[in-house]
């Protein structure tokens, strides 16, 4: 390497970044699998974070969402999100006017 140079980064930094592999690796989770997954607990409203993030996702098209039965009796389930459109590796930006796919520069249509 020459001087000034970085090697390229190893390690995805980011809450949303590290889901978003996960969810490209797996196509298919829920947000208890996603936050087991890449959640350290030092994080401030992951969930929170995680299920707009998701959302918005969803609205964008980008990912499906499906209830599915959790086995508890006076439970509604839980949502499984599936990946519908892989935009490539970058993670999606949400955006207050739409999602941002930093990928092709452009935005999602919503």
């Amino acid at each position: 390497m020459q001087k000034g140079q970085r090697a390229p980064r190893t390690k995805t930094v980011g809450l949303r970044a590290q889901a978003w592999w996960v969810i490209r690796k797996h196509k298919s989770t829920t947000l208890t699998e996603l936050m087991l997954t890449v959640c350290t607990g030092e994080e401030k409203n992951a969930e929170t974070n995680l299920r707009g993030w998701l959302n918005r996702l969803t609205h964008a098209g980008l990912l499906t969402r499906q209830r599915i039965k959790d086995g508890k009796l006076t439970s509604n389930g839980t949502f499984q999100y599936s990946l519908s459109n892989d935009i490539g590796s970058l993670a999606p930006v949400v955006r207050k006017n739409g999602v941002y796919d930093p990928n092709s520069k452009t935005m999602v249509n919503v």
